[in-house]
């Protein structure tokens, strides 16, 4: 697995320079993801959308050789993701591929990655041209100058349900961060439905949910983060700070989990969750005090003693009783160690709605 990462960090340095318009770099950010479940995403949009440009098709392609090669095929998601990834070549109708498609079928350990493979190469039209060779892909990357856009908390503002995304890159230009973004449903006489929408973060704004309709991405949902600017924090961990940190409480529970499955140590991200706890601690409203809960066991779980005290501090007071349980709990597990985190007093509380439709 530490070889795939490798692959795809060497991959993602070229991604600035690939010959990839502002959609299509989104598309490219999702191949490219350590996350499997965001490399699934990309398959789907390459899939449903059938971009024109034939170096996205050759990232989809190196993705799979790149997979078969050096990935956890342990992972629950590789078969699924794979699948996808060959579906959307298939799709792509492109005999360019079928000589690769051919190779990684023989590689494949699970009936249905075989039937995937086995319905993509069927479905390629025209195989007798130059086919794709994984090795020489990343010295095949054409560079370009792309128009660059910086978002602007008033180009963010414009943004609205419905808008599509090419309208939301067109005002705010290439995201600071692309993935999954699951979200369920409880539909009456249906059941609950999951449904993996699209996520794009931009740092110290906020970010947005977009659902697949027909042809193409529109805007869903559109969360905002604190009022803190969090661009001093190392790049690494800005998009998920940015989302730990916004007025979207699903969205916040989520990348709880994440944090604590790395787990987030970085103390400059941690201080900020911390802040952004004791801003919202007075929030009547049960389902953001839950999520504020969570907050909780991220600081809890670096293990690092400088969040005991404020945490302490939390468990005492007269706020909602989530707050006051998690707190506490939460405290217990670390062991005092300073500096210890002094929470900043402001004159006025952070917004603490949850995230809506706008």
């Amino acid at each position: 697995m530490k070889k795939l990462l490798v692959i795809f960090l060497t991959l993602c340095s070229f991604m600035a320079d690939a010959g990839f318009d502002s959609k299509e770099s989104v598309y490219a950010n999702l191949l490219t993801s350590q996350n499997l479940q965001n490399v699934k995403l990309g398959a789907k949009s390459l899939h449903h959308d059938l971009p024109d440009n034939i170096q996205l098709w050759d990232l989809a392609a190196y993705t799979i050789w790149s997979m078969n090669h050096d990935g956890d095929k342990e992972d629950k998601e590789f078969d699924d993701t794979i699948s996808w990834l060959a579906k959307a070549i298939g799709e792509s109708k492109n005999g360019r591929y079928q000589q690769l498609l051919s190779q990684q079928l023989k590689l494949a350990q699970s009936n249905k990655i075989k039937r995937y493979f086995k319905g993509a190469i069927k479905a390629l039209n025209n195989t007798e041209v130059p086919q794709f060779v994984a090795a020489e892909y990343i010295a095949q990357v054409a560079p370009s100058n792309p128009k660059h856009i910086r978002a602007t908390a008033d180009s963010f503002e414009r943004v609205r349900t419905g808008d599509s995304l090419e309208l939301v890159l067109s005002l705010l230009g290439q995201p600071d961060g692309v993935g999954q973004y699951i979200r369920s449903y409880s539909r009456p006489f249906i059941g609950r439905q999951t449904f993996q929408n699209l996520r794009l973060s931009y740092i110290n704004f906020g970010s947005m949910e977009l659902r697949y309709e027909e042809t193409h991405w529109i805007v869903d949902l559109k969360s905002k983060q604190t009022d803190a600017d969090i661009s001093a924090v190392s790049a690494e961990y800005r998009d998920l700070l940015s989302r730990l940190v916004s007025n979207d409480v699903t969205q916040i529970r989520a990348a709880a989990r994440e944090a604590i499955k790395l787990p987030l140590t970085d103390q400059a991200s941690l201080d900020h969750i911390a802040q952004y706890i004791w801003d919202n601690q007075g929030t009547q409203d049960g389902h953001f005090a839950d999520s504020l809960a969570w907050l909780c066991k991220v600081l809890s779980n670096s293990k690092n003693g400088r969040y005991k005290a404020v945490l302490d501090t939390l468990a005492q007071k007269p706020i909602h009783k989530k707050i006051t349980r998690y707190a506490a709990k939460t405290a217990k597990s670390l062991t005092s160690k300073p500096p210890f985190f002094t929470p900043a007093i402001k004159t006025q509380t952070a917004d603490t709605t949850e995230g809506a439709k706008l």
